[in-house]
């Protein structure tokens, strides 16, 4: 019987692997025309507002900070110039021009965001809460339902001028009177799906747009438009929504979430999204895909990464390995 399993296993990854499809183009170009930037390390952790490296540095949008964070804290914001970080020890770090400052909680922290003195977290157990640093007490505290399984990717809170904006766990947007302290309204994204975690929550003029890995929702003047896909990145750029889908296509909407343009790359298994004069997607096997805006023309550059280390696109800076572009 153990030979039989045995027998069966090896047929099952040899077959199983052997059947597997790669992006492969028939045309690239040998390399993508940019200076190769060396950073410190490769990247530790991250979400779509940064990283932490392995030696402890920060990437936010404002680049390589020169502050690291102590042993074992991991980025998780940065609010105007305050970094808000995180470790496994329910504390939470603080820092902004003048201070550090720390505070212990009773859970861990996974997101969360600092408007003046009032803090909005998300903890591992799907409560949300707003909590004064300067009484260091709880304003508000409310128990989400709770999520087993989740991805990765976490989005952080949103203070608007007078509601907080929670992106929970299980697949919903809970809005908080940020004056009364008290739950306004609730919005569903996403209850069907078993990993349904908020992954992106952006807000521009009168539109929210929210993100799970399997459905996106937008809500303009109290008009609320969903749709499906299976996400594996997603970026706000120039009003316009851009998303690869885990099929290996991207697709391009207005804030309404209709479609502007789209276009597969068969087999692909797309890594990150930026910005810089035009759309870039990088390839898990190797490539660099670039897209006009009009995705009328592609193409595409041979780039050589380490696919097993994390990548991070913000804006038009993508990170890879230790090394980083400006992308044109």
């Amino acid at each position: 019987m153990k030979l039989f399993i045995g027998i069966f296993f090896v047929f099952f990854v040899f077959f199983g692997c052997s059947n597997r499809q790669y992006f492969s183009p028939l045309q690239t170009i040998s390399s993508y025309d940019a200076t190769i930037h060396t950073i410190s390390q490769p990247i530790k952790t991250l979400n779509k507002n940064g990283a932490t490296l392995k030696d402890n540095k920060i990437i936010t949008k404002d680049g390589i900070l020169k502050y690291k964070l102590p042993d074992n804290y991991n980025f998780i914001n940065k609010n105007n110039k305050t970094i808000l970080a995180v470790n496994n020890s329910n504390q939470l770090l603080v820092k902004n021009k003048h201070d550090i400052l720390t505070f212990t909680f009773e859970q861990n922290i996974i997101a969360g965001a600092l408007n003046k003195n009032c803090l909005a977290l998300i903890f591992e157990d799907n409560t949300i809460a707003i909590y004064d640093i300067n009484s260091k007490k709880f304003k508000f505290k409310e128990y989400q339902k709770s999520s087993l399984i989740n991805d990765h990717r976490i989005a952080n809170p949103i203070f608007l001028e007078n509601i907080v904006l929670f992106p929970t766990l299980n697949g919903q947007i809970v809005i908080v009177d940020n004056k009364n302290y008290k739950t306004i309204g609730t919005m569903t994204i996403d209850a069907d799906t078993k990993i349904n975690n908020i992954i992106f929550l952006k807000t521009i003029g009168d539109t929210m747009i929210a993100s799970t890995p399997n459905r996106i929702l937008s809500l303009n003047n109290n008009t609320i438009t969903t749709k499906e896909y299976t996400i594996k990145d997603i970026i706000l750029h120039d009003k316009f929504i851009y998303i690869a889908t885990l099929e290996g296509e991207i697709i391009k909407l207005d804030l309404l979430l209709n479609v502007i343009k789209s276009k597969k790359f068969k087999f692909a298994d797309i890594y990150s999204l930026a910005f810089g004069s035009k759309l870039y997607a990088l390839e898990s096997q190797g490539y660099l895909i670039e897209l006009t805006n009009d995705f009328n023309s592609t193409k595409i550059y041979n780039f050589d990464f380490d696919s097993s280390c994390k990548t991070l696109a913000l804006d038009n800076i993508l990170y890879f390995d230790d090394k980083y572009i400006q992308l044109k």
